[in-house]
């Protein structure tokens, strides 16, 4: 009775190493998603104008001044963007999709 038992056992041990659930399959994995990554985008201000570079496309830059007013909304059409900003002496807060910058215009 017990040899019965012990070929029994090794049998269930021979099935469960041969059937669906062997170490192969347990050990497969889903296919790997690359992601591109997008460079980080650069911001900054000479000469009262605006440069955009590795810019999000149909995103916007709000023009803030330091006392929280809300001047001006521009809109990004390009990846490499200019626009010329004709604000007078100041500082001011430019926020674009969750990059905040703190320029001062001379």
């Amino acid at each position: 009775m017990r040899r019965i038992a012990l070929i029994i056992a090794f049998l269930m041990v021979l099935s469960y190493r041969t059937s669906g659930f062997s170490q192969d399959y347990r050990n497969r994995r889903e296919p790997a998603v690359i992601e591109e990554q997008q460079p980080e985008p650069e911001m900054y201000v000479a000469n009262n104008r605006l440069y955009l570079k590795n810019a999000p496309v149909g995103k916007r830059v709000e023009i803030i001044t330091i006392i929280g007013n809300k001047i001006r909304e521009i809109y990004i059409t390009s990846r490499d963007f200019e626009y010329e900003l004709n604000l007078p002496r100041a500082i001011y807060i430019f926020r674009m999709d969750g990059m905040v910058k703190k320029f001062v215009i001379k």
